[in-house]
C-alpha cells in the first residue's frame, strides 16, 4: 500500500464532479475560502466547497454569521441539510446545537431559520437555493436528528469502531461514527451501494482505500491500495461500492466522524479485494 498526502489529491473540490471521482482525504484548511449569500436569508457565509456535482448539489463547510437567516415564513427552493460542528441554530423554531443534524425539503414551508451565534456547520443542498418567503402552505417541521436521540452501538464487524445514527435524511443516512483505538490488522473490506460522505471532527482516522482498476503509481498495492489519514477536518467523498477501512486501518485513541450516505446505511462485507 502507498500512504497518500492527501494535499496532493486535489487542489481545489469545487470544479470536480463528484460523480466521476472519489476526493479523498481533503483538508478543509487548504481549500480556497468564498463568501456566499442565499437570496431571501439575511447574512454573510463564508464558504469552503468540500465536494459538488455539476448537476447543483453540493457540500460546503460554512460559518454562518451570528443573525444569519430569515424571520419571515418561507421555503427553500432545494433540500437543505445542516450539521452543526459548533454554534447554535433556531430552525423552525427547533434548537439545532452541536453535533445535532436539521434537514427541510425542498418546498416545504417553515417558520424560519436563524443562526442564534457564530455557527460552524455542514451545509448540504441538493440544487443552487434561495429562501422563497412568497411560498405558502401549511408550516412543515423540519427533520431533527438530536446528538442525544440514540446510543452508541458496536460495529461488530470491526471491534473499537462505534456509530450514532442520527436520522434518515432527504438523500440517505447520516450519523456519527467513533472509533477508540481501533486497528484493522487483518478485518474485512466493506463497501456501500451509494456514495458517502465523511468529515472528522475529532482525532485521527487511518483509513485504508481500494482503488478499482486504478494504477496512479508503481509503489501503490496490486489492486490499487492506499493509506490516507484523516485528521480533524478532513473530509472525503467516496463513490458508490468502493472498498475501504480494510486492514492497515485504525485511530487515534478517540475519533469522531460525520458520515452521510446517499441510500440506506448497508454495508457489504468482504475479506479480500478482487483481483484485476
Amino acid at each position: 500500500m502507498r500512504n497518500v498526502d492527501s494535499s496532493t489529491t486535489v487542489t481545489d473540490p469545487a470544479v470536480v464532479d463528484r460523480r466521476h471521482r472519489s476526493l479523498l482525504a481533503i483538508r478543509e484548511a487548504e481549500l480556497p475560502s468564498r463568501v456566499m449569500t442565499i437570496s431571501g436569508c439575511e447574512g454573510r457565509i463564508e464558504t469552503r466547497t468540500l465536494s459538488k456535482d455539476m448537476s447543483g448539489p453540493a457540500t460546503r463547510l460554512v460559518m454562518l454569521s451570528q443573525g444569519w437567516g430569515s424571520g419571515v415564513v418561507g421555503a427553500f427552493t432545494a433540500d437543505v441539510e445542516l450539521f452543526v460542528i459548533r454554534g447554535d441554530l433556531m430552525v423552525a423554531g427547533e434548537r439545532v446545537g452541536r453535533y445535532d443534524y436539521a434537514a427541510v425539503r425542498s418546498g416545504e414551508v417553515i417558520s424560519g431559520i436563524r443562526a442564534l451565534v457564530p455557527t460552524l456547520a455542514l451545509l448540504m443542498t441538493s440544487a443552487p437555493v434561495r429562501y422563497d418567503s412568497s411560498a405558502g402552505g401549511m408550516l412543515s417541521k423540519p427533520l431533527i436528528g438530536s446528538v442525544g436521540g440514540s446510543p452508541w452501538a458496536p460495529v461488530s464487524e470491526l471491534p473499537g469502531r462505534f456509530i450514532r445514527p442520527l436520522a434518515d435524511g432527504p438523500n440517505g443516512h447520516v450519523w456519527l461514527a467513533g472509533a477508540r483505538a481501533w486497528t484493522n490488522e487483518d478485518g474485512p473490506w466493506h463497501s456501500h451501494a451509494g456514495a458517502e460522505e465523511i468529515f472528522v471532527l475529532d482525532g485521527e482516522f487511518t483509513i485504508a482505500e481500494h482503488l478499482p482498476g486504478h494504477h496512479p503509481d508503481p509503489s501503490d498495492g496490486p489492486g490499487g491500495e492506499q493509506i490516507h489519514r484523516w485528521a480533524a477536518g478532513t473530509y472525503t467523498y467516496r463513490l458508490p461500492g468502493q472498498l475501504h477501512a480494510g486492514p492497515g486501518s485504525g485511530s487515534s485513541e478517540l475519533a469522531l466522524a460525520f458520515h452521510r450516505l446517499q441510500g440506506p446505511r448497508d454495508c457489504l462485507w468482504t475479506d479480500g479485494v478482487p483481483a484485476t
